[in-house]
């Protein structure tokens, strides 16, 4: 599962980079030969697909690589940006990557809970892998159709973890419980009165 998540992520990276950093389509160089040599000889240089340290810094460039992750999870993307940790502003070279999810489908306060480790492992620790220039991600779990009103209500639930934490986890198989043992200053982990009173929760909180 978590080759084939990184698969889809990269693979989506890619196809963004060649389309978006083709500044030459064709990339063919010809050299002339002197008169006393051969006919002309062609070097096709190759396409330059490496990804970049960055994600993309709009939503609108950001939704269509993430929104194939979670998908399958029964989300949307919502928003997404890359932030500057000095401005907390979207920035092209900010470090941090912000993502708000939507369900497609309105769950009950269960399944909220329920989605909080899965909708992070779609994301972690590839991110990190994939955008070396990141230091930081949040993935945050808005309400049922938060998005269809002007003033957004406040998150579900919000993972924010460093790079360093998140590199060392299993995501694989962390649970919920393993993530509340294990919250610090570089990992938080944020959820709605509802939801901290869901049997979910608080079984995995020990309550």
């Amino acid at each position: 599962m978590r080759s084939i998540r990184s698969a889809v992520l990269l693979a989506l990276l890619l196809a963004s980079c060649a389309t978006q950093g083709a500044t030459n389509p064709t990339g063919v160089t010809t050299t002339v030969a002197p008169v006393t040599t051969a006919a002309p000889s062609t070097t096709v240089a190759p396409p330059t697909t490496e990804p970049a340290a960055l994600p993309p810094h709009t939503y609108e460039a950001l939704a269509p690589l993430l929104d194939p992750l979670v998908a399958p999870l029964g989300f949307r993307v919502t928003r997404a940006a890359l932030v500057s940790l000095t401005t907390y502003e979207t920035a092209p070279d900010g470090t941090h990557l912000a993502v708000y999810v939507e369900p497609l489908e309105e769950p009950d306060v269960e399944a909220v809970a329920a989605a909080t480790v899965p909708l992070a492992a779609v994301f972690l620790p590839e991110v990190f892998l994939q955008w070396p220039g990141l230091l930081s991600f949040d993935i945050c779990q808005e309400r049922y159709a938060a998005s269809d009103v002007s003033s957004a209500p406040p998150p579900e639930t919000i993972l924010n973890v460093s790079r360093e934490v998140a590199l060392g986890i299993d995501w694989d198989t962390v649970t919920l419980a393993g993530l509340l043992g294990q919250l610090s200053a570089d990992f938080t982990l944020y959820a709605s009165e509802p939801v901290l009173q869901s049997t979910i929760w608080s079984t995995a909180a020990g309550g």
